[in-house]
Parts: structure tokens; sequence; C-alpha cells
């Protein structure tokens, strides 16, 4: 067997997320109609990975959606990231420059201060502001 096409696509939590969430309410469907188990572990699955502080999908209600993806991608397309750092800021939902850091590489040679501080506001705009630290 030959592969062809190596990691055609990247996944983002929130991707990841609506995938189990939407299989979640499909199998508890048919185990009304068919009195049937589904898996155990997905509850758990996206209680403790995905719903679980400091995660931006643990906020309720979630503030990602589709929309909010396609506008964060389009909003930072002029910034020459690419698509594993793109996915790091929306799995991450930086608001400093330290976490900015932490999403792509070589930032400080590659964007200037002025840039850091407008993605973070295009962060904060789109996905809204992470809750404050207790």
């Amino acid at each position: 067997m030959k592969i062809l096409e190596a990691q055609n696509a990247l996944l983002s939590n929130y991707e990841v997320y609506e995938f189990l969430a939407e299989r979640q309410d499909r199998l508890a469907k048919q185990q009304k109609q068919n009195r049937r188990r589904g898996p155990g572990n997905l509850e758990t699955l996206i209680r403790e990975y995905f719903r679980s502080p400091p995660g931006p999908l643990s906020e309720q209600p979630v503030k990602y959606s589709a929309d909010a993806v396609t506008s964060l991608v389009e909003r930072l397309s002029s910034y020459d990231l690419a698509k594993g750092e793109l996915i790091m800021i929306l799995n991450m939902r930086p608001a400093t420059p330290a976490q900015l850091h932490a999403c792509i590489e070589e930032v400080e040679s590659r964007l200037s201060e002025e840039q850091h501080s407008e993605i973070l506001d295009i962060v904060a705009d789109v996905l809204g502001h992470p809750p404050a630290q207790e």
C-alpha cells in the first residue's frame, strides 16, 4: 500500500469536538431505538479533554463556531502563517504575547510587535476574551 496524500487536512480541537458531539448524539438516538449501548468512554473523552478548564471549549456557551473559525482564518491570512500555526492559534486562543510565541514559530523574526498585538486583537475579537483567571 502506498500513501498518496500524507496529512491531507489538519483538524482543530473545535472540529474534533463537533465530530465527537455529533457522534454522541447519533449514538444516543440509536440507543433509544435499539436499546444498545455505545462506547462508554466517549462522554469521558468529551468532558475531560475538551470541556475541562483552561481549554477554550470549556466555556459555556462555547464561543467557537464554523463561522468564527472561517472568519479567524480569513482575518489572519495576511500574516503568512502556516496551517499548523493557525491550528495552534485556534486551539489555544492566545491572549498574551507569551502564548502567541508558543503558537508561531520564530515569531520574533517574522512579525513585529505591532503585528503581535494585531493578531491578539483579532483572536479576541473573533473568539472572545478568555475568562479571568481566579
